[in-house]
């Protein structure tokens, strides 16, 4: 009688050449300097040549990655607004009570605020100047973000976990103020407070900012 032939598994995924990860590598230490490059000077003033002395390649590597200035800011403006994105839906595909929601929320903005300080700068330049590629794509990407707050708002207003008369816009607006003007405008706030507080952990102050919102939205 003939035996059954052993059935062969799969082979396991194989890892990408080293060539493709030094390749990636390499283009995260471009984009990392630059978004410091572009911060500190502005579009004008940003050279390639520094941004490159700062990632520790040639020049030519710039070109050949991102064409042109123009290419490699705009690389640098999608890279994070994809991150804040994708973490921002994973939010909100994950949790569905408001205290998960309100918290997770605020998570996710803080980190990436601490990590993004200088695409902050970068986006207070280009609010002052009146117009940029940075404001244009977080528009573009938070305009569907904020319809989804709007619907999943409306369902925890029927369940009465969140305040009837909270408007979702200004929920968020809320939030994102509390988040971010410590820190774009953190010489403003030492002038206006003569003994400032001591510098939290992140833990903490993304408890305090969540309790404040939740105090301020939650359905008594």
């Amino acid at each position: 009688m003939r035996r059954p032939e052993a059935r062969s598994e799969p082979p396991p995924p194989s890892a990408p050449p080293k060539r493709e990860r030094s390749a990636a590598a390499t283009q995260e230490r471009i984009l990392d300097a630059a978004e410091h490059e572009f911060a500190a000077r502005g579009f004008a003033g940003a050279r390639l040549r520094d941004v490159a002395v700062a990632a520790g390649i040639q020049p030519a590597l710039i070109h050949h990655y991102f064409a042109d200035k123009q290419g490699l800011y705009e690389a640098v403006i999608h890279r994070a607004v994809e991150q804040m994105s994708t973490a921002t839906w994973g939010v909100l595909s994950k949790e569905t009570n408001l205290e998960g929601l309100v918290r997770g929320f605020v998570d996710v903005m803080v980190d990436f605020s601490e990590t993004h300080q200088k695409l902050l700068s970068i986006m207070r330049t280009e609010v002052l100047s009146g117009s940029g590629l940075l404001v244009e794509v977080i528009r573009e990407k938070s305009r569907p973000i904020l319809e989804a707050v709007v619907k999943i708002a409306a369902k925890l207003q029927e369940a009465s976990e969140l305040r009837a008369d909270v408007d979702p816009t200004e929920m968020v607006e809320a939030g994102l103020s509390l988040i971010l003007y410590p820190i774009v405008d953190a010489p403003v706030l030492r002038a206006l407070l003569p003994e400032p507080s001591a510098p939290s952990s992140l833990e903490r102050r993304k408890r305090v900012i969540a309790d404040v919102l939740l105090r301020g939205i939650r359905a008594r």
